[in-house]
């Protein structure tokens, strides 16, 4: 039986702009090279919003509250990695793109993206954002997605189910 981890990934967005994280660095064997929102693992005890505030605090330096936070989705990640993932997506609302950690962490270099230059940026993104970048930007609805990845950690099959806000 495979292990499940659980995790949050966050698009903080300010206007028409969302945070990521180009992963670079501390030796990442998880979606190393890729873009992604920012993000991690809950620890014990901890719930999925309670995540949210966290790593986006610990990850940017930006202090949010649980209004700021806009639940997007929620995925549920089998194969292609050495774990199958439980994940929550949100969208944060900051008021300014000066990230008070500065432009890196610990994880890479943090670098704002118009939303309608995600898809087609020169960034190799985790392979489902070009799967739910839409609906993660609609903030009209919240998404449940199925998700097999395959050997090489790409898109295999996905279902999409969502709820109209």
């Amino acid at each position: 039986m495979r292990e499940t981890k659980k995790s949050v990934t966050c698009f903080l967005q300010c206007g028409d702009e969302y945070l990521f994280v180009h992963r670079t660095k501390k030796g990442n064997d998880t979606d190393a090279n890729r873009l992604n929102g920012i993000g991690g693992k809950l620890e014990k005890g901890e719930n999925f919003l309670e995540a949210a505030l966290r790593e986006t605090a610990e990850e940017t330096g930006y202090v949010v509250v649980e209004n700021d936070c806009h639940l997007a989705g929620v995925v549920n990640l089998e194969g292609g990695y050495d774990q199958d993932w439980n994940m929550c997506f949100f969208v944060i609302s900051v008021d300014s793109k000066n990230i008070p950690l500065g432009s890196s962490n610990a994880e890479g270099e943090l670098l704002w993206l118009h939303k309608d230059n995600v898809l087609n940026s020169s960034y190799v993104l985790v392979d489902d954002l070009h799967y739910l970048w839409q609906k993660i930007i609609a903030q009209n609805s919240i998404f449940f997605a199925g998700t097999v990845m395959d050997e090489k950690e790409k898109v295999d099959k996905i279902s999409v189910s969502e709820i109209l806000n």
